[in-house]
């Protein structure tokens, strides 16, 4: 939480100062709307995710999800490719936060990927 303040007000300094200097006047937009971190996230998981890890991430998701980034199961409970539940999906590393079933399959899979990271396979544990 007290990363993604420091990250927002970041990002509105920079926007500030950037648009102060060009004459431009500048909008931020929602720090974790869908859909505006889909670029940033599709580069990271192909440049910064492991075979192995993605190999990984192909395995669970096609377990849990049938690989479906829209899936919904549990009575609406978990959520999308991963089969996040929000709490999970929210206190993830590097979650857009939201709804998992808002993101690409990539972005999902990024955080799937640091999920088990910091937490194992614990997450996952008939798919992981």
């Amino acid at each position: 939480m007290r990363l993604r303040l420091l990250s927002a007000l970041l990002a509105i300094a920079v926007v500030a100062v950037l648009g102060a200097s060009t004459g431009i006047a500048a909008t931020a937009a929602k720090p974790h709307a869908a859909g505006t971190h889909k670029r940033t996230y599709d580069r990271v998981f192909k440049h910064n995710v492991s075979k192995q890890n993605k190999k990984w991430a192909k395995r669970v998701a096609r377990c849990e999800s049938g690989g479906n980034p829209n899936a919904v199961g549990a009575g609406g409970r978990y959520r999308g490719a991963f089969q996040f539940s929000r709490p999970t999906w929210r206190t993830s590393p590097r979650s857009p936060g939201g709804d998992p079933i808002d993101y690409s399959y990539k972005t999902q899979a990024f955080v799937a990927v640091r999920l088990k990271a910091r937490s194992g396979r614990s997450p996952w544990p008939s798919c992981g």
